[in-house]
């Protein structure tokens, strides 16, 4: 597995996150258009998701192979909207759902921020 990816932490972490990211998309997607939803809660949930997506795609890009990226993402997100229909519909479709998966982001987004740290530099070149 090295000679294919060489930064397997880096992968894992990735992994991680890219499926928060597609899990996250997947209920967020459900929610638009806004008639008659909260406009509030779908719309700061949409921010932290799109913050979550831009970090995890600048640090997989930062310490990943690009095609790495790209298969790894792409399975991912091939297969886990299997896994999004076997979470309960609450979940999926309540606000109670909406909630727990933007604390989920947010907690996602906390770890990537301590992991990325030390490579926060080499995003900027």
């Amino acid at each position: 597995m090295p000679q294919l990816e060489p930064n397997l932490a880096g992968l894992a972490w990735f992994g991680l996150l890219w499926s928060v990211c597609c899990i996250g998309f997947l209920q967020l997607a459900g929610m638009y258009p806004l008639r008659g939803r909260a406009v509030l809660p779908v719309t700061m949930t949409t921010i932290v998701w799109v913050m979550l997506l831009a970090g995890t795609l600048a640090f997989a890009l930062a310490e990943l192979r690009w095609t790495t990226v790209v298969v790894v993402g792409g399975v991912l997100f091939l297969f886990l909207p299997g896994l999004f229909q076997a979470l309960p519909e609450w979940w999926r479709d309540g606000r109670a759902g909406l909630r727990l998966s933007c604390c989920a982001m947010i907690v996602a987004l906390a770890l990537l921020v301590r992991v990325a740290a030390p490579s926060f530099p080499t995003w900027l070149t």
